[in-house]
């Protein structure tokens, strides 16, 4: 299988995150000018464009601004409240209205939640201030301007809580940060304001829809109904790639939201390694993983045998002739490397799909963990018969 370098996706100087898309950080954002390039070219105005591991939302904004209809799931609140939040247009005076009320609200009656050690990642005159302002937004009743109001809440509570912003897992900060509460959420509130009224200007035609799911369970979409997959899977385990749940965690907490995710992510549940999946790169990893770690070999095809479980799930949604685009970053695993693109290859010509590409691109603009992956690899494939 080749693979081609393709200088021209790796967008140097163009940050991942602007405009819409810099609506809250979020860790491995795809860079939208990826997304763009393949809906443009795999796709048309009208078309149902699916992402069944969207993270924050940089397909569904793509996909709502070029007039494609589209579809995304995540297993994360967080992220699916992100996403919401970037592709819903809202009344911006009325947002700053009723953002001049929440500021100006005398809280009275407030809860502070109840989590363990939350006076180690917070100040007790910020858990105060942070639990009046919850009050308040919770108290918003147009359920489009409180999802705006709790990202930006959940932004505030990132900036003044005692965790270290540069590591993607959740760590206290050696140095100590002092933050207005109320000054810092107006300010980001204010911001994403301006962004999103960006979506009140133009004249949408697609309609988007996001929702909190486990792919592993299945997707509530019609089977062959999907114009153009186009994803970015997890790299691998959330525990030694990137923590969603520990950058998320403390926004979580305050927003009430379920965490029960974190034990359903992929390859969250240990499994042997008695059966193969149907990959002989995967197979003969896993074999010298397993001479020099036993256990860690049973994490890694924990995680892909739940990867192979989820493109059967998603497999089944895309119509043949259609495309799929699947953009994921190869790991080192006690010294070897998972080709993860080419196991994507063989998972997905299982089910029907044959292999058009891998472009390869630099990670020169996308917040990831320090040390791991510089490249990505861009699968593309299509469809081309029934097979289930």
């Amino acid at each position: 299988m080749n693979r081609l370098r393709d200088e021209s996706l790796d967008f140097k100087g163009v940050p991942a995150g602007q405009g819409l898309h810099s609506i809250h950080p979020y860790p491995a954002m795809f860079h939208f000018l990826l997304v763009r390039k393949f809906l443009k070219e795999l796709s048309s105005e009208g078309d149902l464009v699916l992402d069944p591991f969207c993270g924050s939302g940089v397909s569904a904004v793509e996909a709502l601004l070029s007039g494609r209809n589209y579809v995304g799931y995540d297993i994360n609140p967080l992220a699916v409240l992100i996403a919401k939040v970037r592709t819903t247009p809202i009344p911006t005076e009325k947002a700053l209205k009723l953002l001049g009320l929440i500021l100006k609200q005398e809280v009275k009656d407030y809860e502070v939640p109840n989590f363990p050690n939350i006076e180690y990642w917070f100040d007790e005159d910020v858990i105060e201030e942070l639990a009046k302002l919850r009050a308040a937004i919770f108290s918003v009743e147009d359920d489009r301007l409180q999802n705006l109001f709790k990202v930006a809440f959940s932004e505030t509570v990132r900036l003044v809580s005692k965790a270290d912003l540069g590591e993607f897992k959740l760590v206290r900060a050696k140095k100590a940060k002092r933050e207005d509460v109320k000054l810092l959420f107006e300010v980001i509130a204010r911001r994403n304001i301006v962004r999103v009224s960006v979506l009140s200007k133009l004249p949408l035609k697609a309609f988007v829809e996001i929702q909190q799911l486990n792919v592993l369970e299945g997707l509530p979409l019609q089977d062959q109904s999907v114009d153009l997959l186009i994803t970015s899977p997890p790299y691998g385990d959330s525990k030694t790639t990137v923590a969603y749940e520990q950058f998320s965690k403390l926004s979580i907490k305050w927003l009430g939201l379920d965490e029960g995710f974190k034990n359903h992510q992929l390859g969250a549940k240990e499994k042997s390694c008695e059966k193969a999946l149907p990959s002989e790169e995967l197979n003969e990893c896993l074999e010298e993983i397993k001479r020099r770690d036993p256990k860690r070999a049973r994490e890694v095809y924990s995680f892909y045998a739940d990867l192979y479980r989820a493109i059967e799930n998603i497999s089944k949604k895309v119509q043949p002739g259609k495309h799929a685009v699947v953009v994921v970053g190869n790991r080192q695993v006690r010294g070897v490397e998972l080709p993860t693109d080419k196991i994507c290859v063989s998972f997905f010509r299982h089910f029907g799909f044959t292999h058009t590409a891998t472009l390869v691109r630099e990670i020169s603009n996308k917040r990831m963990p320090s040390g791991t992956m510089k490249h990505e690899y861009v699968v593309i494939l299509q469809k081309i018969s029934i097979k289930f």
